[in-house]
């Protein structure tokens, strides 16, 4: 049974074909702007609770433990860290002839189908990291589905507006 008018039916695809299926990857340059977000963040709460024990404001308790001395909890930001860098290499999409499939994680693997005909808004913005390094991310709002905005960071500026304009018009094209 197909959900599109006019589109072919579906085929069973096993996880081993999505996963040898030709992705697109995301800018090796997004690495740089998780590094400086995940740092920023964990520099952040480190100042911050330094600056609450200097001036008394956070006396006893276990976080002094947690904090101030050596322990595993000194793990948990550069875990978080890598973590996210690591990401990087499940990420990845393909513009198929009636959806948008974007493929994210890395632990749990994710395939995100975005039928064309189901797009409603399209947008792209950067952060100023973003900006810097020429990247952009990709927003796509589809009508009463789980996944009704799906996101698509670190691509090329370029290809981002590209791709932005082909999804707009397919979709305005299938949706008549």
């Amino acid at each position: 049974m197909s959900t599109e008018p006019g589109a072919p039916e579906p085929q069973d695809r096993t996880t081993k074909e999505l996963a040898n299926a030709s992705f697109e990857r995301l800018s090796p340059s997004v690495r740089i702007v998780w590094l400086a977000s995940r740092v920023v963040f964990w520099l952040v709460i480190v100042v911050g609770l330094s600056i609450a024990h200097g001036v008394g404001a956070l006396q006893g308790g276990w976080w002094q433990v947690w904090v101030f001395s050596p322990s595993l909890a000194w793990l948990i930001p550069p875990i978080h860290i890598a973590l996210r860098l690591l990401s990087y290499a499940g990420w990845g999409y393909q513009l198929r002839q009636w959806d948008l499939l974007v493929r994210r994680g890395v632990l749990t693997r994710e395939y995100i189908a975005i039928p064309l005909a189901r797009i409603q808004q399209v947008s792209t913005s950067s952060s100023l990291f973003e900006r810097l390094l020429g990247l952009t991310t990709l927003s796509v709002r589809t009508a009463g589905t789980r996944t009704a905005r799906t996101r698509i960071p670190g691509l090329p500026s370029e290809r981002a507006t590209a791709l932005r304009d082909v999804l707009s018009r397919k979709g305005h094209e299938l949706a008549e």
